[in-house]
């Protein structure tokens, strides 16, 4: 178990955190960042309330729990969207909003969801407390330079979201890179013995080449791009199968007595690959999802539920993909995997590149092209089969870069300053 310091502000002091977001239960990769953060925090000795709007966000039922454990006030809030032919009604709203905040005697506004920051620069200006805009996504605005100033920070995921945030009017000087981190205590190694069990609960004959993808089911994510290059996954899988029965039919009709290399070098035939889908199927997009899987051979692939434990997902799999066409602003899954010792093929777009950097490089892809990222799934796939080696790579690349511990430093550190603003 790595042991963690406690962290405060620079000049010792306790921070009094309010945190803006929407939804509390751990829905996507967002949700889990906000409850780890919020863990380190309250563990760290800051006070911390959470203003939310989990009612109307799914799987309400099950947010609460861990931050009452946490001993968290939970605040409900009012809509945080704003519109412009609704602007003097939001506005209105956001001015209440201000108020109440004002009572609380924050140090800092912590707003986890970038696309309601009108909302946060009138709750920040009406309540005096400074605003610190944590950038987990692309913008949502052409221009925020309007609502970007005042006592506004910017906690930016990546290089990429920084400078699509600056592009769209965030000043440089107010962004500050805080990567994302990952426990890699919660996602722990994978062993010989945890991939034997991951594989017979999930019903995966040992032996099976598997890729793993796990997130939500759409277009956007991937999905459909993933699903139209695992066929031409299959066809060089079927193609290689079929070279190596000819190659061992070959040998066999030679007299034992005349080719002993014959039978040293003959391989034996590989097993079909399978592509491991675990999510969640949204309606919007759920037919078109649904024909693309049922268009492959039947046991090409496996779909499961969305599950909140994906570590014997992580284990049971040789690979894992992450083809998001939507450019991510950081990359959850990519560090998680890495962290269980499972090689990563990403997107090169966005966070997920620059996570996969350096000697990482080549495990990224432009997923929009079909033979391309079926080429790079057959090449990497065999690499992890063959290569054990690659998941001890993973898990150092992740601990030294993207662990807990640096994440939190930044974030402290950067909450600390915007308090100071």
């Amino acid at each position: 178990m790595t042991r963690r310091k406690k962290h405060t502000t620079d000049d010792g002091g306790a921070l009094r955190v309010g945190v803006l977001t929407s939804g509390l239960a751990i829905t996507g990769g967002l949700e889990r960042c906000v409850l780890e953060d919020t863990r380190e925090l309250v563990a760290a000795g800051h006070v911390v309330e959470v203003w939310h709007r989990n009612a109307h966000a799914p799987r309400a039922e099950e947010g609460p729990t861990p931050f009452h454990e946490l001993g968290v006030r939970l605040v409900d809030a009012p809509d945080m969207r704003f519109g412009l032919r609704s602007a003097l009604l939001d506005t209105v709203r956001f001015v209440r909003l201000g108020l109440r905040l004002r009572r609380s005697h924050l140090d800092v506004l912590w707003l986890n969801r970038p696309e309601y920051l009108p909302f946060g620069r009138v709750a920040s200006l009406v309540s005096g407390v400074p605003l610190a805009v944590h950038l987990h996504h692309a913008p949502n605005y052409r221009r925020i330079r309007p609502v970007a100033g005042g006592r506004t920070r910017f906690l930016a995921v990546s290089h990429a979201m920084a400078a699509a945030w600056a592009a769209a009017g965030a000043p440089t000087d107010s962004i500050t890179i805080v990567p994302n981190g990952v426990d890699t205590d919660a996602f722990p190694a994978a062993t010989p013995d945890s991939v034997r069990r991951a594989r017979r609960t999930l019903g995966i004959e040992e032996g099976t080449p598997t890729v793993l993808y796990y997130g939500r089911f759409t277009e956007a994510k991937g999905v459909l791009a993933l699903l139209r290059a695992w066929h031409l996954v299959l066809a060089s899988a079927e193609a290689r199968a079929a070279a190596v029965a000819a190659v061992t039919q070959a040998h066999e009709t030679v007299p034992r007595t005349t080719d002993h290399t014959a039978r040293e070098t003959s391989v034996p035939v590989s097993r079909k690959p399978l592509l491991v889908l675990a999510g969640a199927l949204y309606p919007a997009e759920a037919d078109v999802v649904e024909a693309a899987i049922a268009a492959l051979p039947a046991g090409s692939v496996l779909v499961l539920p969305e599950r909140d434990d994906v570590v014997p997902l992580l284990h049971a799999a040789d690979l894992v993909v992450a083809p998001s066409i939507e450019p991510e602003g950081f990359g959850r899954v990519v560090v998680e995997a890495m962290s269980a010792g499972r090689p990563v093929l990403a997107a090169a777009s966005g966070g997920t590149g620059e996570i996969l950097s350096d000697e990482w490089a080549r495990f990224t892809v432009d997923p929009t092209d079909t033979r391309a990222l079926a080429r790079k799934l057959v090449d990497l796939l065999d690499e992890a089969v063959l290569d054990p080696s690659l998941g001890e790579q993973a898990r150092d690349w992740v601990e030294t870069r993207y662990g807990r511990a640096p994440h939190v430093d930044a974030l402290l550190g950067a909450l600390s300053a915007s308090a100071r603003r």
